[in-house]
């Protein structure tokens, strides 16, 4: 799996996955959103476009990111699920825990606030 992390003008941040996020990946996804939160960085959207399997430690990984953003009044995001993620969200019902974008530019212009 590959992470990419960018800045957004806004004050937000995305992180875009692609591959599976198995157990090594999902570690690597839990890695970069604590580090992102450690600096302060609480506004994340986490791109899934290119997504095509996330395994349970994928949605403990983004729940903890999840919980650690919201600790610093932050959130985390989630963008274009495939439709076999997105069946994994809706089983465990994640889908009704994380805010869901169809595209991280909607996941991004969601968050309404100013530059901080």
């Amino acid at each position: 799996m590959t992470i990419r992390i960018a800045a957004v003008d806004t004050g937000a941040w995305t992180v875009t996955l692609e591959g599976r996020v198995d157990l090594p990946a999902a570690r690597a996804l839990e890695d970069a959103l604590n580090e992102l939160c450690d600096a302060g960085r609480s506004r994340i959207v986490v791109d899934l476009t290119h997504v095509p399997y996330m395994a349970s430690a994928g949605l403990k990984a983004l729940l903890s990111g999840l919980r650690r953003a919201r600790l610093l009044a932050g959130d985390v995001r989630l963008s274009g699920l495939t439709d076999r993620v997105g069946e994994v969200f809706e089983m465990s019902g994640f889908d009704q825990v994380f805010v869901i974008h169809p595209d991280a530019a909607s996941a991004v212009a969601s968050y309404t606030f100013n530059k901080p």
